[in-house]
């Protein structure tokens, strides 16, 4: 698979979004708020702002659970969230990993098989690419070849965390969470992404990278998303999709955002987004995340459906 409420007083005109979402959805007991993290919860400094904890830790003392679902790797968003004083627990790089920073518990892993990785490789090799491999390895988080395809400041950023290795042998012996190659032109990341989703069947997000320019590819095993390490966790803690909001910004969202109860998207990020969603806030170099708590209340408050 390839793949503007605002929130203010949310009279009838301004939560009720389409046909296909009657009200009564709207108003459904939420126990689980799963937020993206990057243009969601926290901005390029990667730092969430206070009134950004601050709600989270008000949604706490509500009996209200916040999930982070994000694209990073455990290392980063473990570090980042825990310099904000937050432990919360992680769907991570995309729904390949679940993993509650509050207790330490991996609830949710998906890898490529041997063979699968070795032909999501095979593809990327044969448009010319060396991709990024997200592995399971004591020394490393991210395996890359002695020319790697990603641009030279993704390189830069992961500094230590990467390795150089032999891509064939790392794809057919290590576990393998994801690929990716960033900061590329779409028109040479375009053609390899439709190949791995038409005829790999892989999971392939290609989108604007908000970090490196141009455009990111990611790629994760078939049927893999967001959400599945959201319905992993969920399964785990007796949570049904009726009782999660999702909060997202980007394409890599889409998927949580459609599944979730109430959708909340942030203005002015992607237009697939806002089409979905029953709310917008702002972005969160404007603090938009703490309106979580008015749209927790309001949903209360919304009319029964005629």
């Amino acid at each position: 698979m390839l793949r503007h409420p605002v929130c203010r007083n949310l009279a009838a005109a301004d939560w009720q979004r389409r046909a296909s979402r009657p009200p009564d959805i709207l108003k459904s007991v939420i126990r689980l708020v799963t937020t993206d993290l990057d243009g969601t919860f926290w901005g390029p400094d990667l730092v969430p702002p206070a009134d950004h904890v601050a709600a989270v830790d008000e949604l706490a003392r509500r009996g209200l659970t916040v999930l982070a679902a994000t694209s990073r790797r455990p290392r980063v968003a473990g570090q980042r969230l825990g310099g904000a004083g937050l432990k919360l627990p992680a769907v991570l790089m995309d729904g390949a990993v679940g993993i509650d920073f509050r207790t330490g518990e991996r609830f949710h892993e998906a890898v490529f098989g041997a063979e699968a990785a070795c032909s999501t490789l095979a593809a990327f090799q044969a448009h010319g690419l060396d991709p990024c491999l997200y592995v399971d390895d004591p020394e490393i988080d991210v395996a890359v070849s002695a020319a790697p395809s990603t641009c030279a400041q993704h390189i830069e950023y992961l500094g230590h965390v990467a390795g150089t290795r032999d891509l064939g042998q790392a794809s057919s012996t290590k576990p393998v969470y994801a690929f990716s190659v960033l900061g590329l032109d779409y028109e040479v990341l375009a053609p390899l992404a439709r190949e791995l989703a038409d005829v790999h069947g892989n999971t392939v997000v290609l989108r604007p990278d908000p970090d490196y320019g141009r455009f990111g590819l990611i790629v994760n095993p078939r049927g893999i998303s967001k959400w599945s390490g959201i319905e992993a966790y969920c399964l785990l803690h007796g949570i049904a999709p009726g009782e999660v909001a999702a909060v997202g910004d980007g394409l890599n969202d889409l998927d949580m955002l459609r599944r979730a109860a109430v959708r909340i998207g942030v203005r002015g990020r992607c237009d697939e987004v806002a089409e979905i969603c029953d709310f917008l806030i702002e972005p969160p170099e404007q603090a938009g995340w703490h309106k979580i708590i008015e749209i927790m209340d309001d949903l209360k408050s919304l009319p029964p459906s005629r």
